[in-house]
C-alpha cells in the first residue's frame, strides 16, 4: 500500500517539518495495493519530502498526493520553495548535480539523492518529472505502472 508507505515517511519527518514551520498535507485517494519494492520507494519519497522540506521557507507548505490514472499510479511531493532555476532543470537527475543555488546555500548535499530517486524509480519502470518555478515552488511528479508485470 503506497500509501501506507508514504504515511509512515511523512510520519518521520513531520517534526523536522514543525521545526521550520512548515505543514506536510497529504491528498491521498484510495488506492489497491501493488506490487513495487518498499525500501528503494522509501527511499525515493524520504529523499523528495527531505528536499521539500530543506528548500522551502519557514511558513510554507508541502503537498503530497496519490491517484490512479489509466492504470497508472501518480504520486505528486510539490513545495513552495525556492524553486529550480529553469537551466538547472535538465540536469537535476544527474549524477553529483548540484544547482548553483544549492551549491551557494548553508545546504549540504552529495548530488546523488535525485539520481538514485530516478534510477529507483526506472527500476520499477515509471518515470519521473520535475515542474519549478523560481521563488514559487518545485513539485515533483512520479509516474509508476499499477502492474509491473504488464
Amino acid at each position: 500500500d503506497i500509501n501506507a508507505l508514504l504515511n509512515e515517511v511523512v510520519t518521520k519527518y513531520k517534526l523536522i517539518a514543525e521545526e521550520k514551520d512548515i505543514s506536510i498535507l497529504t491528498e491521498f485517494e484510495p488506492l489497491f495495493s501493488m506490487k513495487f519494492d518498499e525500501g528503494l520507494m522509501k527511499q525515493v519519497f524520504t529523499n523528495l519530502l527531505e528536499n521539500a522540506i530543506k528548500y522551502s521557507p519557514q511558513g510554507s507548505k508541502v503537498l503530497i498526493s496519490t491517484e490512479e490514472n489509466n492504470g497508472h499510479l501518480i504520486i505528486q511531493v510539490a513545495d513552495q520553495g525556492y524553486g529550480i532555476p529553469s537551466g538547472d532543470l535538465d540536469s537535476i537527475f544527474e549524477k553529483f548535480y548540484r544547482s548553483k543555488f544549492a551549491q551557494n546555500s548553508d545546504i549540504s548535499g552529495s548530488g546523488l539523492g535525485l539520481y538514485l530517486v530516478k534510477y529507483f524509480i526506472e527500476l520499477h519502470k515509471g518515470q519521473i518529472s520535475v515542474e519549478s518555478i523560481e521563488n514559487s515552488g518545485t513539485t515533483f511528479t512520479v509516474d509508476l505502472p499499477m502492474n509491473l508485470d504488464a
